[in-house]
């Protein structure tokens, strides 16, 4: 019982301090967001002595935010259509023939081994590519996300579909379906779980994602919400309160998502996890 005790008051301490650790940055980008520049750099950590929304009023005003925040809407959502679209397609054979055949065994273990490549390793080389194929823009930057996606994606769609069992599959064959129709109108309704899973881990890295936009993407009518924050810093000085104000605007449109959706995080994650 006294072991008990003491393990629940050290996980207590270690859950609080990780609670710290976030929210400290999360409360100075929105205080921050409302302060001037004088107030940002005498009171630093206080509250803003009023709400001031001219820096919101200053971000919607400039002629690119809407043109960012688009772009950071399509490229978002086309990545996670050809995620939705390619990454079952993918996982559903691997899942179901790599225990009787060598082929699909080599391709799993392939894309497991690609989630231990470091993207820093591979970061040149492919910039590189993409620039030599003249795809240093917008579907380049879609082509690296839906590359990047797919080892772990297929690695849980696999996982979860190995708890699946093929009883259905095979009544269906026998009823006389197609492999095209026991995918479509069975097995793919089967993977929402983890499909959704997927879809919302992936749609938090297109949406925040700042090293690829900034690699890739030259030309301003192409740029990101993230790489707009870029319009308030000058040779000289930066404009910090806005910089924070932007931030705070491209924030809340995923806190929103992940808070209705973190249930479907955590039970398709915990659903792919079981066997591979």
């Amino acid at each position: 019982m006294k072991k008990q005790r003491q393990l629940q008051t050290f996980t207590f301490i270690v859950l609080s301090l990780g609670l710290v650790i976030v929210a400290i940055p999360f409360y100075l980008t929105i205080v921050s967001a409302f302060k001037t520049d004088m107030e940002l750099y005498s009171r630093f950590f206080a509250l803003p002595q009023k709400l001031n929304l001219e820096n919101f009023k200053t971000i919607f005003e400039k002629p690119t935010f809407l043109i960012s925040f688009f772009n950071s809407v399509k490229i978002t959502l086309l990545g996670l259509l050809g995620c939705a679209i390619l990454l079952p397609m993918a996982a559903y054979p691997i899942a179901r023939r790599m225990r009787t055949s060598k082929i699909y065994s080599f391709l799993y273990y392939y894309m497991l081994a690609g989630i231990f490549v470091p993207f820093l390793v591979r970061m040149i080389p492919v910039i590189k590519l993409l620039n030599n194929m003249n795809l240093a823009d917008q579907n380049g930057l879609l082509l690296i996300y839906l590359g990047g996606a797919t080892c772990e994606g297929v690695f849980l769609i696999t996982g979860y579909l190995a708890t699946v069992p093929t009883d259905m599959e095979e009544a269906a064959y026998i009823d006389g379906a197609s492999t095209f129709q026991v995918y479509t109108q069975i097995m793919y309704p089967v993977m929402k779980p983890i499909i959704s899973t997927v879809l919302i881990k992936n749609c938090l890295w297109f949406w925040n994602d700042y090293l690829l936009p900034s690699l890739l993407l030259k030309l301003p009518e192409e740029r990101t919400l993230v790489l707009f924050q870029y319009n308030f810093k000058g040779e000289h000085a930066t404009q910090y309160p806005l910089v924070f104000a932007c931030l705070l605007v491209s924030m809340l449109p995923m806190m929103i998502f992940y808070f209705f959706m973190q249930k479907q995080i955590i039970g398709g994650m915990m659903a792919g996890a079981v066997k591979g």
